[in-house]
This record gives C-alpha cells, sequence and structure tokens, in this order.
C-alpha cells in the first residue's frame, strides 16, 4: 500500500490542489507580502520625517569642508561611535522616536532605529532604488540591504551605487555590492580607499559567539589577530594538548587543543601542567543559578535550566563542578516565589535608594531581560528602575523594582511611557500614542486592540 493511498488530503496532480495551483498561491501570496513590507517602509518614513528631532534644520544634507572626503563625510577616525557616522548625511531622528514605531512593527528599538535609518537612506540617498520599491519591483530586504552598504559613504559614493544597482537591485547579492562599493571608492577616492583597506588589516578581534551555544556547553570563538600572534597561541594549544596527552588524557588531538583554551585561561596552572610541576590554586571561578525540578536530584530528569532560560544537561552541570581548575562559589539559594505583594511597606518609611545585594539579584533573577516590549538586553546589562520613582515615595523593593535597559529607562522617565506591575516579572505598558504591552519573562503580548477584538 502505497503512502499516497493513505493521505486523503494528498492534492491530485490535475485537481484544484495541484502543485501548480500551489505554485501560483505562493507566488501570489509573497507578491501580497512584498506590497505590504514596501507601505510599512512608506510607514516608516513618514514617522521619521514627522519625528525628527529639529524640523527646520536643513544642513544634514550640506557639504562641510572638514573631514576626509570632499563632501565632508566624516572618517572613521574622526568618530568614535559608529552610531554616528551611520547617519551621516540623514536627517536625525528625535531620540524617542524609534521606540513607538518599534513596537507597533513587533521589533526591539534597536531594530526599529535602524529600520527608520534605512528608510531615510533610500529616500534621500538612493532615489532610484527607493523610486523601484515604492514601485514594487524591488523587494524592501534587498533595498535595506543595499542602503546598509551606504551607511557613512560619502555623498557622490552613494550616488555612484544608486545609478550602478537601480536597474538590477531586485537582483544584486552581496557579492555584487561590494564589487560596487569597491569600484566606486577606487574610482572617487583612491588615496583614502588604500588608506581604509589598511587600515581595515588592523581590525583584530576576539568574539565568543553567544549564539552558538547549546545544552552540551560547547560553543564558538572567532580570533582575527597578528599572524605570528596567532602562530604563537596555536603553538601554546599545541604545547598543553601534549602536556594533557602527557598526563593520561585519551581525547583526540583536536579536543585536547579545545581543552587548551581554558586550561590557558589560568596562566599560572597552564605553566605547571607543561612543565609537570605541582598545580597551583586555581584562580578561575564559577556562579551558577540552576533550576532543578523536584525529580533532578534523583535522577530522574535530565535537564536544568539558567537564569536566562537557557536549558542545560545536569551532566554538563556535573562535569563542569566536578573539574579541579577552578573554584565554585556556592551562595544561597533565592527563593523566586517568597516575594513582597507591596503591603510590607509603612506609610512614611526610608529604603536607601540603592537596592541591597540580595534585592538587585532577586530582581534581576526574576526579570531576565529589560521588561521594555520585546527588548532582549539581559538584565545583568540593565538598570534597576524604581516603578513608583523614589522621591514620590517609591520603595527600593522587589515589588517596585524592575530591570530596564538605559535606554528604555529614559523613555519611562522623559518621554511618556508608563508601566506597572501586574505580578512578579509581569508588565502593563502603555506609550504616549495609545499603544499597550504586556511583559513577561516568556516575552511580548500587544494588547492595543484586544478591547476591540475580544
Amino acid at each position: 500500500m502505497s503512502i499516497a493511498h493513505l493521505d486523503d488530503h494528498r492534492p491530485s496532480a490535475d485537481g484544484p490542489g495541484a502543485p501548480e495551483d500551489l505554485i501560483a498561491a505562493v507566488r501570489q501570496a509573497r507578491t501580497r507580502a512584498d506590497a505590504a513590507e514596501a507601505d510599512l517602509l512608506r510607514l516608516g518614513l513618514a514617522w521619521a520625517h514627522t519625528h525628527l528631532e529639529d524640523p527646520a534644520d536643513d544642513t544634514w544634507h550640506a557639504a562641510r569642508s572638514r573631514g576626509a572626503y570632499h563632501d565632508g563625510a566624516p572618517h572613521v577616525e574622526d568618530l568614535t561611535d559608529p552610531g554616528v557616522l551611520e547617519w551621516f548625511g540623514l536627517p536625525r531622528l528625535a531620540w524617542d522616536a524609534p521606540a513607538a514605531f518599534a513596537v507597533a512593527n513587533q521589533m526591539t528599538t534597536t531594530a526599529g532605529k535602524a529600520y527608520l535609518r534605512d528608510a531615510l537612506t533610500l529616500a534621500h540617498r538612493l532615489p532610484r532604488v527607493h523610486a523601484r520599491v515604492l514601485a514594487g519591483q524591488v523587494p524592501v530586504w534587498r533595498a535595506r540591504r543595499i542602503a546598509q552598504a551606504v551607511l557613512g559613504k560619502p555623498a557622490d559614493v552613494a550616488a555612484y551605487v544608486d545609478l550602478e544597482v537601480a536597474e538590477r537591485a531586485h537582483q544584486v547579492g552581496a557579492t555584487t555590492l561590494d564589487q560596487v562599493l569597491d569600484e566606486a571608492m577606487l574610482r572617487l577616492y583612491p588615496e583614502q580607499r588604500e588608506a581604509e583597506q589598511l587600515e581595515a588589516l588592523d581590525h583584530r578581534h576576539a568574539t565568543v559567539h553567544e549564539g552558538s551555544l547549546n545544552h552540551t556547553g560547547v560553543a564558538e570563538m572567532t580570533l582575527r589577530a597578528d599572524w605570528s600572534d596567532l602562530t604563537d597561541f596555536d603553538r601554546a594549544l599545541s604545547l598543553v594538548a601534549a602536556a594533557l596527552l602527557r598526563d593520561g588524557c585519551t581525547e583526540s588531538f583536536d579536543v585536547r587543543r579545545a581543552m587548551a583554551i581554558g586550561i590557558l585561561a589560568d596562566p599560572a596552572r597552564a605553566l605547571a601542567l607543561i612543565n609537570g610541576d605541582q598545580a597551583p590554586v586555581p584562580t578561575k571561578g564559577i556562579v551558577a543559578y540552576l533550576h532543578l525540578s523536584g525529580d533532578a536530584p534523583l535522577g530522574c530528569d535530565p535537564v536544568a535550566t539558567d537564569e536566562t532560560g537557557r536549558t542545560w544537561l545536569v551532566d554538563t552541570v556535573r562535569e563542569w563542578l566536578a573539574r579541579n581548575d577552578r573554584f565554585v562559589t556556592v551562595r544561597p539559594v533565592i527563593d523566586l516565589n517568597d516575594h513582597c505583594d507591596g503591603t510590607r511597606h509603612r506609610p512614611g518609611e526610608t529604603d536607601p535608594y540603592v537596592p541591597s545585594p540580595l534585592i538587585a539579584e532577586k530582581v534581576r533573577l526574576r526579570d531576565p531581560t529589560c521588561v521594555f516590549p520585546w527588548c532582549t538586553r539581559p538584565a545583568r546589562s540593565c538598570d534597576l528602575d524604581h516603578i513608583t520613582p523614589y522621591d514620590h515615595g517609591g520603595p527600593t523593593c522587589e515589588c517596585n523594582l524592575a530591570a530596564l535597559c538605559r535606554h528604555h529607562h529614559r523613555l519611562k522617565t522623559h518621554a511618556g511611557w508608563t508601566y506597572r506591575p501586574l505580578a512578579p516579572g509581569t508588565y502593563l505598558w502603555h506609550d504616549p500614542h495609545g499603544q499597550s504591552f504586556l511583559t513577561t519573562p516568556q516575552g511580548t503580548t500587544d494588547l492595543t486592540y484586544a478591547a476591540d477584538t475580544g
């Protein structure tokens, strides 16, 4: 018996659900989605133009005599903030403008600001590409990639790119776009381009890619450094790998080299291992908040969850804690079910403004990220905001504190955004434009039209 015979819903080759009809429906849906994205771009541009920092200022597009380029575009060396560089040649948005647009579009504030920046770039620096987007001939995502390629570039370079790629913008890929940019810079600014190419050689970095981390505890890291430094590091990894083999490690050479990275993080112990000496007291430490089910200590539940919500195998945690190359800090268990509901505070009592370490830790464990709609910044890099302001009698207590990143803290304080707790870790937000959102540790729910559709 064939599988097709078992599937009563499988379309026939010539019926209404035939593959040709489904493909046609897919193409129609794609066309409608592209048109909706173009409409959103129009709305984003309109929002940006009505929320400028100074609507009367028309000097943002004027050429200036200073800078590395003839039209006054700033050089990377002249600016320490890339966020300033990428807004060159664009009207400046009011600082609080992106937030409302972003949450209406279910974006983070950073993503919303980038969207508005790209819309302005298309309208003011790439008019030919922009016209094709509005005509439905170029998908918005392709146009945004072109816009991002000319951020911070001189006006004549942006014009060159616009002229070269406009007619083929619907099919231009990243490689072709890079080639056009290189050609523009080499033709218009050969000396500056050579200097930038030399400067790019010194963009060294060592980056841990947190997004590559999974339940096994294995992640990825990339290095870009001077060749002689990399060869020295490579040799050190091999030395440690050889010492591990000498001391009885049976893992493969590649795995031992990976293990060597952690060993080199404690130089004194690494040197002792290489020389065959007694290992000194470890200097590396580990502090972890793990949430275990009642069955975990009995070996019936194989997973644990950390404060960020990431799931780990209990065996992985056990292996970390059993290692002798780091010390483990054991802290008192913080019971998040034991929380203040606000009734413990008496009128006239005064708390210190800065929360105690215990209160701060409890808030950050309860609120793993900034509690603003769709924000994902980790709570450990956020401010602890007094929901009811401290100078209005708000206590410095877990019941009146929430994690807000600095930008969203400013929005709440200065731009008309308000919020209140409904339960521990659950907040109801309102923006100045009539939007409402519910945020929990699990995410954001848009309540703006809930009353109309409920």
